[in-house]
């Protein structure tokens, strides 16, 4: 049988076959092409987004070539894209640790042979090539699988550097003044003491106060009184060397370190200079201000080796200089010990005075010298010690004046003061009632709302209280001293000049405000005793001065009949003293008032 007709189907078959081969080779071709595809479109993707990442990412190889970095690190090595693929990423990233060079491709080759991750959260900072800008970084360095090369992570932690500096500076800074504060302060004399014993030097501790600051607060606000201590602190730093150290310790106190010191005399001599420098007045807005500078000193090893016993002593020396004179300085003595102790058992026993109701008012009869008769009393304060009985002001009111007790006390004073006038003024007594006025008072914002509240409620004219005011007040603040006393006047009160001629007052302080009276301070009136016309000088001079200004003279501690002679023949209108009469309780004033009073009434 032929088999030709087998050839047709052979030929069919074979075509058939090429065409699945071809058909397969198609599809494999698809496949392949489609793997392709989505690699690559899978690469695109991993690239993007590594290009989106917030952080600068560079692959190396495994001797710490770069191999890839995306954008961000490019910016950070301050270099093209390009250019940073194929050198070593050390060079790429100079990079310090705790200020000490780190070679990055040491790092990567270490990261890759312990197969552990590298991680540097803190203290690194990188040097940008470029420009040589210092960059807080953070960074890590993971290794790849089958230790083909490595990874590293880099973050810009700048800003967040800069925050954490800016609350580190804040938390141990005075935010007024810019100054170190008590704890930075601590901090550095700790340290300033460890190298002074090991050296075997000295160094000091001096307890700086703003003398007469608080009634510019009260009396200017508080933005005139942060001027003027920022203005203060300025002024101190320029007078201690850059190895010093000023802070702030709180409200108008300030604390100075001064180490590496030869001999006593050198803190002696910085103290010395704070004091001038302060001297001259502060220039605030429309104000000159005249503020002065107390300066406690204590010494290491000397006084103490103890930190926070240091500043004490300085704080208790700084006290006494103000005790003895504001404006000077002097160095811790342990009797201050004792002093600071006293003066706080003291202040205790004042605050319960004032509570227990033991303060009370004395007062001493004011006489005209034209007709002998009792014009007006004095009050004085005295405290009825539940111990030591009848307590003399000499040895509790510098206690009070230099707290904050000075201000209820003074408020009950005033008011006692205005309910004894109403008392006298409803028998038909019309007497002055004479009540000095702290600075502290003086400079409360309130201060004229308080009395003419204390009048109100006693329902007492204002004729019949005359407040004292010391001239230094006035001196001191004098672009507001004048509203003040013009609205005491307002009131219908009356208004005393004391201590003039004692200080820096001056002739053109009482032409310039409104007041009534001046007074003869007693250290004048001691000096007229004898025959010698220079001893009554003052005297004379201050009568003849208010007479032209149409001012009355009230002369003080009148002692002697030679005295009140000499007052009377020149002219002093009223004078009190222990010779027309000691101070008294109101009830013993009764058989003084409404007659003439003659020499030694007592």
């Amino acid at each position: 049988m032929s088999a030709s007709w087998l050839l047709p189907g052979i030929w069919l078959g074979s075509l058939l076959s090429l065409l699945l081969s071809l058909l397969l080779s198609t599809v494999l071709a698809w496949c392949a092409a489609q793997h392709r595809y989505r690699r690559r479109e899978g690469n695109a993707h991993a690239a993007a987004l590594l290009q989106a990442l917030p952080a600068a990412v560079i692959g190396t190889d495994r001797h710490g070539m770069v191999r890839y970095l995306n954008a961000r690190a490019a910016s950070l090595g301050g270099l093209p894209l390009e250019q940073g693929v194929g050198i070593s990423v050390a060079q790429l990233l100079p990079l310090l640790h705790d200020g000490t060079a780190v070679d990055a491709a040491c790092q990567v080759r270490d990261c890759i042979t312990q197969q552990s991750v590298l991680e540097v959260p803190r203290g690194a900072v990188l040097l940008r090539p470029a420009d040589g800008v210092r960059v807080d970084v953070q960074y890590s360095c993971a290794p790849l699988a089958h230790g083909d090369g490595a990874v590293l992570l880099l973050h810009d932690v700048s800003a967040r550097r800069h925050a954490e500096q800016q609350l580190e500076f804040i938390a141990h800074h005075d935010g007024l003044t810019g100054l170190p504060n008590r704890l930075h302060f601590q901090i550095r004399c700790e340290h300033a003491i460890a190298y002074a014993r090991r050296h075997r030097s000295l160094l000091a501790v001096l307890f700086v106060d703003i003398d007469r600051f608080k009634p510019i607060n009260d009396s200017l606000g508080h933005d005139v009184g942060d001027a003027v201590l920022a203005q203060f602190a300025q002024r101190v730093q320029q007078c201690v060397r850059k190895v010093d150290t000023v802070a702030r310790q709180g409200g108008d106190e300030f604390i100075i370190l001064l180490s590496e010191l030869h001999a006593v005399q050198d803190a002696e001599r910085v103290a010395g200079k704070i004091i001038d420098a302060i001297a001259a007045p502060f220039i605030v807005r429309e104000y000159s201000l005249s503020v002065a500078a107390s300066v406690g000193i204590a010494l290491y090893p000397d006084d103490d080796d103890d930190v926070p016993a240091l500043i004490e002593k300085a704080d208790m020396a700084m006290y006494a200089a103000k005790r003895r004179a504001p404006g000077t300085c002097l160095r811790y003595a342990p009797r201050m010990q004792m002093q600071s102790c006293s003066r706080a058992i003291l202040e205790t026993a004042l605050r319960h005075a004032l509570e227990r109701n033991e303060f009370v008012l004395h007062y001493q009869p004011r006489v005209s010298l034209p007709s002998g008769t009792v014009t007006g009393v004095k009050a004085l304060l005295r405290w009825k010690h539940p111990e030591q009985g009848l307590t003399m002001p000499l040895d509790f009111l510098p206690v009070l004046e230099d707290s904050a007790l000075i201000l209820p006390v003074g408020a009950w004073v005033l008011a006692t003061a205005v309910e004894q006038a109403r008392y006298w003024l409803q028998e038909g007594r019309k007497l002055t009632v004479s009540v000095s006025l702290s600075a502290r008072q003086f400079y409360q914002r309130d201060i004229v709302r308080n009395v003419a509240a204390a009048l109100d409620a006693a329902g007492v004219p204002g004729y019949c209280i005359e407040l004292d005011i010391a001239a230094g007040i006035l001196i001191d603040r004098s672009q507001n001293c004048e509203q003040i006393l013009q609205q005491f006047r307002q009131l219908g009160m009356t208004v005393c000049i004391s201590d003039f001629g004692t200080g820096e007052a001056s002739l053109k302080l009482l032409k310039r405000f409104p007041a009534d009276a001046v007074r003869i301070e007693k250290c004048f009136v001691d000096e007229m005793d004898g025959d010698s016309e220079e001893g009554a000088a003052m005297a004379r001079a201050i009568v003849a001065m208010a007479r032209t200004l149409r001012l009355r003279t009230i002369a003080s501690g009148v002692e002697s009949a030679a005295q009140l002679a000499l007052l009377s023949d020149m002219g002093c209108d009223e004078a009190f003293g222990y010779l027309l009469g000691r101070a008294m309780a109101p009830a013993d004033m009764a058989p003084l008032l409404g007659k003439a009073i003659s020499a030694g009434a007592n």
